[in-house]
């Protein structure tokens, strides 16, 4: 019995492992530039499209001042109007805390440049080890006692 006890609890902290990657994901961005809009879509790592999402637009001059904020549509798009020859900071946030930034000079066939951030630090221990740890702990009870009985 003592054995089934081990066995379920591995298989726990591994299923609950396995699934916690599954669940995180990063947000992605496409940024297209025209005469006088910069459009674009939202997505995730594993390629979903972020809906509903919120998009905030930034000029180079007022950087600290939002000139728009759009929701994506259904389809993960959005779209917003700028003076040709500016340049803009589009900057995307998901309800999980995950953000992306990009730079575009408005212009035909401009496309959008990545701004690299710093992701922030961390402490701890990631969750999936943590539950892990729990579930196996859980078991020292269950086993002392198994043994305490059959001794």
């Amino acid at each position: 019995m003592t054995r089934r006890v081990i066995k379920a609890a591995v298989a726990a902290a591994i299923a609950i492992g396995l699934a916690m990657p599954a669940l995180a994901h990063g947000l992605l961005m496409k940024l297209d530039g025209a005469e006088t809009a910069l459009s674009g879509e939202l997505y995730y790592s594993n390629g979903t499209r972020a809906a509903g999402e919120w998009i905030e637009v930034f000029g180079e001059a007022k950087p600290g001042i939002a000139l728009h904020t759009i929701q994506t549509d259904a389809e993960g798009s959005f779209r917003a109007v700028g003076e040709p020859g500016h340049v803009y900071l589009v900057k995307a946030t998901g309800e999980e805390g995950h953000s992306v930034e990009m730079r575009i000079t408005l212009a035909p066939k401009a496309r959008g440049e990545t701004i690299e951030t710093a992701a922030p630090e961390e402490g701890g221990l990631p969750a999936w080890a943590v539950i892990g740890g729990i579930l196996l702990l859980s078991a020292i009870p269950a086993l002392y006692l198994r043994r305490r009985k059959s001794g």
